[in-house]
């Protein structure tokens, strides 16, 4: 029989360092210009005195999966002109292999998903060619309007060196709007409560209805108002500390000025709520001990009426992301349903959640001899665009060939034909395997891209209603190194959750926050923040 599939699987976006071996050089017949002070190195003639064509190279952890005389890379041969070789590489080795070739001479044409640590260390070692913003905005347009979307009119800041651009953001767009607050729709009714919840108020007394009032309606006081993690700081109920216009756990900037929520007054303010909650029963007192799957647990099981966690329950058959809240919920209770909101607001409005900065790393660099071959550049920006945001090569890494390998339905969904429903099938005619392409080159908030990579379209209202919802702020200095800062980044981060997890639970009484906040300080806070702000004033310059 044939199966059905739904969405994007063939790409996996592997967040470790990989190597490409460089090929030589061939002429272009691409139809970008050649740079005429750079120009392209010949690989001579091929066996019919026609010149040879350039060759590109490409990555493979799994080469049982991928074949360059595959239909896929046929497919991107035939449309963009090139030669092709895969190099073997495994994510163990990956790093030490580059290190060897750099050391060796034989710089690779291009490596993907370093850590900024890594960026510097190689820009350093002169082997990295520098990338024209120029090639970007011709050759890569909907690439460079894709960044400036998510990161702003100027998406290079944070990799910027002496005024020049080394390497391409890894972005993950749908990391500053993950986080939301949901409370469980139908409990809410069932004690009679028939708005959501929007402040700070209206959310506590929710959570004291979903303590007493049997919502699980099994005569029983064993439900909570809310669960949640001690995982991070980051994690430990940031919709609370968002209420007072503070994030714990990151570096942001307030009128020119880097701060941290951890010591600020807001964080006090906020810890007194938390205190409150739980001496009156209101949180899970699991919290401490907690991990993400047992925050998902006591939610499937009904055991909290409310959680602030990211992406609300969307799993990978509505989004390559996260937890199955709605699934897993759904088999105990299908008519369980979530009302959700950015985070309650606070007595001066403030409402958010602590999110995730877009930019991750750096996601391509090029080696050294690409500056003297600014047309092979080009070629792999042309791929690289075309791989990431067209769904013609979405269809066809997917699905492979219309006809041969899938059939349309009646509904415009996709059908494999046999025998290609059989995965190993696929992989042997040369699509849906592990092919290289740039992780995080995906625009999801295209609702064409979104909708092709999402597997189950019925979830795609919430999907985009999560995008909307998701408040806050994000740890700004993320991407900067700074080695006083990872000096004492532990121990702050130590006395921070401890103290905070003692006012909570009543251990330690909020009034001693000032003894906390000069502690910090203290043990290494002061040399911190005095770095963070020199940090972003460079930033400012670059």
């Amino acid at each position: 029989m044939n199966r059905k599939k739904h969405g994007l699987s063939a790409f996996i976006f592997c967040m470790v360092l990989v190597l490409l071996i460089s090929g030589c050089s061939g002429k272009s017949n691409s139809e970008a210009p050649k740079n005429q002070e750079n120009a392209p190195s010949n690989d001579g003639e091929g066996s019919d005195g026609e010149a040879a064509k350039m060759k590109l190279n490409f990555w493979t952890y799994y080469p049982e999966q991928t074949k360059t005389d595959g239909y896929f890379m046929n497919f991107l041969k035939s449309k963009f002109d090139f030669d092709a070789e895969f190099y073997v590489a495994s994510s163990d080795t990956a790093k030490e292999k580059l290190n060897l070739a750099i050391a060796s001479g034989d710089i690779p044409d291009w490596w993907k998903s370093l850590s900024f640590q890594e960026y510097d260390k190689l820009i350093k070692q002169d082997v990295v060619a520098e990338i024209k913003a120029e090639d970007l905005e011709q050759y890569a347009p909907k690439y460079t309007a894709f960044l400036k979307k998510v990161l702003g009119d100027d998406p290079f800041k944070y990799l910027r060196r002496d005024g020049k651009i080394y390497g391409l953001p890894g972005i993950w767009d749908l990391a500053p709007h993950g986080n939301v607050v949901g409370f469980r729709e139908d409990w809410l009714k069932k004690v009679g409560i028939t708005k959501t919840p929007e402040t700070l108020e209206e959310m506590e007394e929710a959570l004291k209805r979903f303590r007493n009032d049997d919502p699980d309606g099994n005569n029983k006081q064993d439900t909570y108002g809310i669960t949640g993690t001690a995982g991070a700081i980051g994690d430990l109920f940031s919709f609370v500390f968002g209420a007072y216009g503070v994030y714990p756990g990151a570096f942001t900037e307030d009128d020119g000025k880097i701060v941290r929520g951890d010591i600020l007054p807001g964080a006090k303010e906020a810890l007194t709520v938390l205190n409150r909650w739980y001496s009156e029963g209101l949180i899970d007192p699991e919290f401490i001990v907690n991990k993400a799957n047992n925050v998902q647990d006591k939610l499937a099981q009904e055991k909290s009426g409310a959680v602030g966690t990211y992406w609300f329950g969307l799993a990978q058959d509505g989004v390559f992301c996260c937890n199955d809240i709605y699934a897993t919920l759904h088999k105990k209770n299908p008519d369980a349903s979530f009302a959700m909101i950015p985070g309650p607001k606070g007595p001066d409005g403030d409402f958010g959640m602590l999110q995730g900065n877009a930019l991750f790393g750096v996601d391509i660099m090029f080696g050294k001899q690409l500056e003297n071959d600014r047309d092979k550049m080009i070629k792999y920006l042309q791929v690289f665009e075309f791989t990431s945001f067209e769904i013609e090569s979405k269809i066809a890494i997917t699905f492979g060939e219309e006809g041969k390998t899938f059939k349309k339905t009646a509904d415009g969904e996709f059908e494999y034909i046999e025998p290609y429903d059989d995965q190993k099938e696929r992989w042997k005619y040369g699509f849906d395997g592990a092919y290289s392409v740039p992780g995080g080159w995906n625009d999801d908030y295209s609702e064409e891209l979104a909708s092709f990579a999402t597997k189950d379209k019925s979830l795609l209202p919430l999907r985009s209603k999560l995008m909307e919802l998701g408040t806050g702020k994000y740890d700004i200095l993320g991407p900067i190194d700074r080695p006083i800062y990872n000096d004492y980044k532990e121990r702050l981060d130590k006395l921070t959750m401890q103290t905070f997890i003692d006012m909570i639970t009543g251990k330690k009484p909020v009034s001693e926050f000032d003894n906390y906040v000069a502690e910090w300080n203290k043990i290494g806070g002061d040399k911190v923040m005095a770095e963070a702000q020199q940090a972003y004033d460079q930033l400012k310059q670059q």
